[in-house]
């Protein structure tokens, strides 16, 4: 299984740890492979440090680990866009240009494409309920 992260995962996972810390700890236990992007690492930082007024290092700290259980994709321009929140699309050009199977994401512009091509959207609840029927998660 190819799975895509989208920021609010990373960021979860650093502020509340819990049950997105499992996912990806789980995932990566799974042998299954995660991958990312420049812009979703880039996003997870800026979150961090400025939305949310955590400091610089935090974000950089909290980007280089996302980073390094990851496969970077780097997508050229591309014509795959989401109508409602054109800042999104970068995040659904990168996780089809890495060919994942899902994309792992809260954002509610990117959950009204699912399904979208061959790829698979759905959310960090429903992720989790994924892991926990495939026995890589204990409730």
């Amino acid at each position: 299984m190819k799975v895509f992260f989208d920021t609010n995962v990373y960021v979860a996972e650093a502020l509340l740890g819990g049950a997105a810390e499992q996912m990806v700890t789980a995932t990566l236990d799974a042998r299954w492979r995660i991958y990312s992007s420049g812009y979703v690492l880039d996003e997870t930082e800026r979150v961090l440090s400025e939305k949310l007024d955590f400091s610089r290092r935090f974000g950089r700290m909290t980007r280089r680990r996302a980073g390094r259980r990851a496969t970077l994709v780097a997508p050229r321009a591309s014509r795959h866009h989401v109508p409602r929140d054109p800042a999104d699309s970068p995040v659904l050009g990168a996780a089809v240009a890495a060919g994942v199977d899902l994309l792992v994401t809260n954002d509610t512009h990117l959950l009204a494409l699912n399904p979208y091509e061959s790829l698979g959207i759905i959310s960090m609840a429903e992720y989790f309920n994924l892991l926990v029927d495939e026995g890589h998660i204990v409730s």
